[in-house]
C-alpha cells in the first residue's frame, strides 16, 4: 500500500499538471493475473461506516498508459478512502464478465475503459446494473452512464501548433513549414493547417505518413523527404513510437546534405510527390536542415531523446489525469452530487522546466507495478 503522505503529495501534483497535449509504447509488464482477478489497493473496513467498494475494468496490456490509468484509479481511491479493485480483463466478452464480477462483489461504482468502443456492451451491462458508471479517457456514446471524462482531442493540437510556431519564431524564422509526421496524419494535419493559418500565417504546414514497415526503411523514406524539403523547420510526431524514427531521419538527412548536398537529379524543394505543394520557399531556408521536434508520449525511449535535446517538447496523453478525475467524479456521485455528463481533461505539453512533474508520477507507477 502506498503511504498516505506520498499519495497526498502526488494527488496535489496531479491537480497542478492537469493543464496542457496514440497508444503509449509497451513496457515489460509484470505477470498478468487471471482476467477475473481483482487487485485491492486499500483494506475494506467493515461496519456501518465502511466506505463503498469501487472498481475499474481495464485491459492489462503492458502499455505504460494502462498502468498510468490503473495508478490514477488506485491512488485517488486511497486518498478518498475507498476500497478499490482493478478488474483486469481484455475487451469484449471478458470485460462483460469483469463487470458481472464487480457487481457481484458489491461495487457501488465502476469505471470502464472503452477504447474505440470495444467495451460498449460491458459499459451497457454496467449501466443496467443499478450502479454508478463512468467511462474515462475515450468518448463514449452508450446511454445510461453517469459521466464520460474525455481526453481532449481538439485544443491540444492548437497548443502544439502554437508551441512549435513560438519556438520557430524564437529561432528568428520568418517563414518555413511545419511537418506533421505519423502513421495516419489526416485528422491532425487538418487541425494544424487551421490553427497555423489563424495564429502564425507566416508558416506553412505539410504532412508525411509513414509507408515503410521496417524501421530502417522508415528512417530512409523520411530522411529523403526532409532532404528535398529543407524549408521544413518544425515537426510534430503524432505517434509515440515514431519519435526515434523522426530524430534519426533528421540526423541522416542532415548528414547527407552536409557531406554531398542533395542527390542528382534534384527535385524542386517542396515539390516531392509526397508533399503538399506550397509557394517557393525563401532560398535561405534551404541552406541547412534544422528542425525543432515535438513528440508524443512519455516513454523511457522518448524521455531519453528529450533529455538528450533531440526532442524539444513531449505531448503527454493524460491517462493518469483522466482516470484520477473520473474517480473523483465517482466520489461525488456516491455522495449524491450531480456531475456534468461530459468533462474534458487537457493533454499537457512537457518542456524542460515541467518534465519532472510527469516523471515523478511515472516513477511511482513503475515502483507500484514493478516495471523495468
Amino acid at each position: 500500500m502506498l503511504k498516505r503522505t506520498v499519495a497526498r503529495v502526488l494527488i496535489a501534483l496531479m491537480l497542478l499538471v492537469s493543464a496542457g497535449c496514440a497508444k503509449e509504447p509497451a513496457s515489460t509488464a509484470p505477470t498478468e493475473p487471471p482476467a477475473s482477478e481483482a487487485v485491492e489497493q486499500t483494506p475494506a473496513p467493515t461496519g456501518n461506516n465502511a466506505p463503498r467498494l469501487i472498481g475499474f475494468v481495464i485491459a492489462d496490456d503492458g502499455a505504460i498508459g494502462s498502468y498510468m490509468a490503473m495508478y490514477g484509479f488506485l491512488h485517488t481511491a486511497e486518498i478518498l478512502g475507498y476500497p478499490a479493485k482493478l478488474y483486469r480483463a481484455s475487451g469484449g466478452e471478458a470485460a462483460k464478465n469483469a463487470v458481472s464480477e464487480a457487481v457481484a462483489d458489491g461495487c457501488k461504482g465502476l469505471l470502464v475503459l472503452n477504447p474505440n468502443g470495444v467495451n460498449d456492451e460491458a459499459v451497457r451491462l454496467a449501466a443496467q446494473s443499478g450502479i454508478h458508471v463512468i467511462v474515462p479517457y475515450d468518448a463514449c456514446g452508450v446511454e445510461g452512464i453517469d459521466a464520460n471524462i474525455v481526453a481532449d482531442t481538439s485544443e491540444y493540437v492548437e497548443e502544439v501548433a502554437r508551441g512549435l510556431s513560438v519556438r520557430m519564431t524564437e529561432r528568428g524564422l520568418k517563414s518555413g513549414r511545419i511537418l506533421v509526421y505519423g502513421n495516419d496524419t489526416s485528422a491532425v494535419y487538418a487541425s494544424f493547417v487551421e490553427d497555423i493559418q489563424a495564429y502564425y500565417p507566416q508558416f506553412g504546414v505539410t504532412s508525411f505518413d509513414r509507408a515503410a514497415a521496417d524501421d530502417e526503411a522508415a528512417i530512409d523514406e523520411l530522411a529523403r523527404f526532409l532532404l528535398y524539403n529543407r524549408d521544413i523547420k518544425g515537426m510534430y510526431v503524432a505517434d509515440s513510437n515514431l519519435a526515434s524514427i523522426a530524430v534519426k531521419a533528421r540526423a541522416r538527412a542532415k548528414s547527407i546534405f552536409e557531406s554531398s548536398g542533395t542527390p542528382s537529379p534534384t527535385p524542386s524543394p517542396s515539390l516531392d510527390p509526397n508533399v503538399t505543394p506550397s509557394p517557393t520557399p525563401n532560398p535561405a531556408l534551404l541552406k541547412s536542415i534544422t528542425i525543432t521536434v515535438f513528440a508524443s508520449g512519455l516513454s523511457d525511449e522518448n524521455y531519453a531523446l528529450f533529455n538528450g535535446s533531440d526532442i524539444y517538447a513531449l505531448c503527454i496523453e493524460p491517462y493518469y489525469e483522466a482516470v484520477a478525475q473520473s474517480t473523483m467524479t465517482l466520489d461525488k456521485l456516491l455522495h449524491g452530487d450531480t456531475v456534468p455528463a461530459v468533462s474534458r481533461v487537457n493533454r499537457p505539453i512537457a518542456y524542460a522546466d515541467t518534465i519532472d512533474k510527469y516523471l515523478a508520477i511515472q516513477q511511482q507507477v513503475k515502483d507500484l507495478f514493478g516495471l523495468s
